[in-house]
């Protein structure tokens, strides 16, 4: 009995003992388990995802895929993006005698006619500092996991067949899986990177931030104005930073 007793009191760590080890693999850049909340913000884990659009895409305009081809694996360490872009009463607050365009006026509709240096200004005066999203950041949240667009598409997005020729106030329509609002459509969105083309060729694996130096800036997403085709998180739209453009505006971006 005694005998008996002893060996039911040692199995319990006869069965730690020979349980096998957790898996300890590679975490280059581990993300907090619970992220500090940002208001307004949604938090991007830490990861991979695929950039770019693939070769069977039916979407891709031929004389874009130079641009947003080959699809390539991306690490993107963790991020904070704009659950939507900034409004027209946000950016007031920065600079209160910003010209509205009339296609995009109200208070809560995405601020436009504003150039990329006013954009990553307006980034910087926020407390914490925040600054424009790479396009890298850009792309892996608005994907949300996923690489095929969202259908129908008229339910995530204001295009053409649906905006009558203006913008919207913005979060009207349904988000994408990390949260994210209207980044297929009501206004294209300025990115912190130069463009090149072909720069997919020879984009870096990890946090890609775009040429050193350039001519003109990467904006994405779709706009008011746009025809179905050309509303896609994949296309690489460009001008130059001096530009300010009635359907064009942005969101931030922060660092933990």
């Amino acid at each position: 009995m005694r005998a008996r007793l002893l060996l039911a009191a040692a199995l319990p760590a006869l069965a730690l003992a020979a349980a096998p080890p957790a898996f300890a693999g590679p975490d280059p850049t581990p993300s907090p388990a619970s992220p500090e909340e940002r208001p307004g913000m949604v938090y991007i884990p830490a990861g991979d995802f695929m950039m770019g659009s693939t070769t069977d895409d039916p979407l891709p305009f031929d004389f874009e895929k130079k641009n947003e081809q080959p699809q390539h694996k991306v690490w993107l360490d963790a991020y904070y993006i704009d659950r939507h872009e900034v409004t027209n009463a946000a950016f007031a607050a920065f600079n209160p005698g910003h010209l509205r365009d009339p296609r995009s006026a109200c208070e809560d509709c995405p601020v436009t006619l504003v150039s990329w240096g006013q954009a990553q200004a307006f980034c910087a005066s926020q407390s914490p500092p925040k600054r424009l999203p790479t396009e890298a950041e850009w792309e892996k949240a608005a994907k949300g996991g996923q690489d095929k667009r969202p259908e129908p598409l008229g339910d995530y997005a204001w295009y053409e067949p649906n905006a009558d020729g203006a913008a919207h106030p913005v979060a009207q329509k349904k988000p994408n899986p990390y949260g994210l609002y209207d980044v297929l459509g009501n206004v294209r969105e300025w990115t912190a990177d130069w463009f090149e083309t072909g720069y997919y060729d020879k984009s870096p694996a990890r946090n890609p931030k775009g040429p050193d130096t350039g001519t003109r800036k990467v904006e994405r997403g779709g706009a008011f104005f746009m025809l179905t085709r050309s509303v896609t998180v994949n296309i690489r739209y460009n001008h130059p930073p001096t530009f300010s453009l009635y359907f064009l505006g942005f969101r931030c971006a922060e660092t933990p």
